[in-house]
Order: C-alpha cells, then sequence, then structure tokens
C-alpha cells in the first residue's frame, strides 16, 4: 500500500491531489480544513486525458468547519482508477485544505 500525505488543495480551480500510475484502488480519503474558518472541498474523479466537469464531480462545494475531517472510502470501499486517470479537488479558501490518498496498485 502507498500513501500521498498532506497534498494541499492550493487552488480554487480543480487540480489533480492523486493521479493514477498504471492500475490502483484508492481504499482511503481525507480532506482536512485547517484553517479558521469553514472551507469548501469539490471533487472530481477524472479520466485520463479529461477535465474535471459536472459530468464527474463526486462532491459539490461540501462546506468542511474549521479543523474538521471529512473522509471517503472508510467502510471497505475502494475507488477504482486506471492508469492516468486522477482525483481533481479544488476550494473556495486556497491552501485551507489537505488531502491524504492512500492507494494500492491492482
Amino acid at each position: 500500500m502507498s500513501l500521498i500525505s498532506a497534498t494541499t488543495v492550493a487552488q480554487t480551480t480543480p487540480t489533480a491531489v492523486y493521479t493514477s500510475t498504471g492500475a490502483t484502488a484508492v481504499t482511503f480519503a481525507s480532506f482536512t480544513n485547517y484553517a479558521a474558518s469553514a472551507a469548501t472541498l469539490t471533487l472530481h474523479i477524472v479520466k485520463s486525458g479529461g477535465s474535471a466537469a459536472n459530468n464527474n464531480m463526486l462532491l459539490d462545494a461540501l462546506s468542511i468547519t474549521a479543523g474538521d475531517t471529512h473522509e471517503l472510502y472508510v467502510a471497505g470501499e475502494k475507488l477504482l482508477l486506471d492508469n492516468g486517470d486522477a482525483i481533481y479537488a479544488s476550494s473556495d479558501t486556497a491552501t485551507a485544505i489537505n488531502a491524504i490518498i492512500s492507494y494500492t496498485s491492482i
């Protein structure tokens, strides 16, 4: 199992926080707001060569209160990605949210 930690969602426009190399399964993802006020999180699951759009949006402007964490794939679910597929994230507050993505090759 591999881990990407402390990837900051630094953009108010969608930016890749994880890009699959080969076929991978995302086994856990958390998004922590370490700012002093609430921030929104928008997530997209983007196929290789694609871009963030309404048709691949997973979360839309989810409000995360200051100091709180939103977790995905914690009950055994997995997100299967092919080579070059990516998780894109954006926030209404640049650099407020950190992403931690755990994945394994399949």
